[in-house]
């Protein structure tokens, strides 16, 4: 381990000790407060948050856009108090602490037997829902995604399998997609990251008018296994965060369940899917802009032009 990944390491470590101290009031008002400080340094992160707003809200004027962006980053920093908080959360307090709308939707999907694979955004306090859905309705399946350093890795799969998750890495196993497609056959309840593409391996859809990259996985993997797919909004209202399901992602035409390969008529599927899939998702983000915490690019005139074919 190099010396900056030491000091991330225990950047992190000390601080899901040390905010998990902290008085409730005391917790939350520091992290607005290195919120509202990275916001007026506007760097890279911050930026590139106002480019994705601006898509969201293409009306609005450059201060209207600046007061957006600042309520966005108190949001981002409030989703990380209570990530350093939450593995200290009781069962009764995680409940507290949500509500939903159209959870019927999820009840529904899991009734049927087939599964069900929850396509949620950057937003609002996912790990949050994945935490109250795991109590009240099935084990929340998710991925990972690598980080470095590896100890810093395995502690934010600590923190989430701690909260009742199963997670497993997003690279670096072999046959992850197949393993997913065996949970949810088995009725599992898989939640996806599902408004940006982590791979090379996206496909592109219009998302609030222009070309954007979002995974592949969460309509394939549904086709696959015949699980409904349902896309979330997720934001907070006052002292909750909210998950709002949206109905069943209409399927398009074709038998799809148990294909063993991906030819050209499947990725057609699965891409037509994934386009009914973005446009739930992009109702939920218009309906709550501020808690869309996308500081990376979207949309493929932001992307590194090697990337973006």
């Amino acid at each position: 381990m190099n010396i900056q990944d030491e000091v991330t390491y225990w950047a992190y470590s000390t601080g899901w000790r040390v905010v998990r101290a902290l008085p409730e009031r005391a917790a939350y008002g520091l992290f607005q407060q290195v919120g509202d400080q990275i916001w007026r340094q506007r760097g890279s992160g911050v930026k590139q948050l106002e480019k994705n707003l601006r898509r969201v809200l293409p009306d609005v004027s450059e201060a209207d856009l600046r007061e957006v962006s600042r309520d966005g980053m108190r949001s981002y920093m409030r989703y990380w108090c209570d990530a350093f908080r939450m593995p200290s959360w009781s069962a009764e307090e995680i409940t507290h602490r949500h509500r939903a709308i159209n959870d019927h939707y999820l009840a529904d999907a899991l009734a049927g037997g087939k599964g069900v694979v929850f396509a949620v955004p950057h937003a609002g306090n996912y790990d949050l829902t994945g935490a109250w859905a795991s109590i009240h309705f099935a084990q929340v399946i998710s991925v990972a995604e690598r980080l470095k350093p590896e100890r810093l890795y395995e502690e934010f799969l600590d923190y989430r399998r701690s909260v009742g998750m199963k997670i497993l890495p997003h690279a670096g196993s072999e046959g992850i997609f197949d393993q997913l497609v065996d949970l949810v056959s088995d009725n599992g309840l898989l939640a996806l990251l599902a408004d940006r593409d982590l791979s090379r391996h996206g496909v592109q859809v219009e998302f609030f008018g222009e070309a954007a990259k979002m995974p592949i996985g969460p309509a394939a993997i549904s086709l696959i296994t015949g699980a409904p797919l349902l896309a979330t909004g997720l934001y907070y209202t006052g002292p909750r965060a909210h998950v709002h399901v949206f109905p069943p992602v209409e399927r398009p035409a074709g038998q799809w369940v148990g294909v063993d390969r991906f030819d050209a008529d499947f990725i057609d599927a699965a891409r037509t899917f994934t386009q009914s899939m973005a446009l739930r998702l992009q109702e939920g983000i218009a309906d709550h802009p501020t808690d869309w915490h996308m500081l990376q690019p979207v949309f493929l005139a932001d992307l590194d032009p090697r990337r973006a074919p």
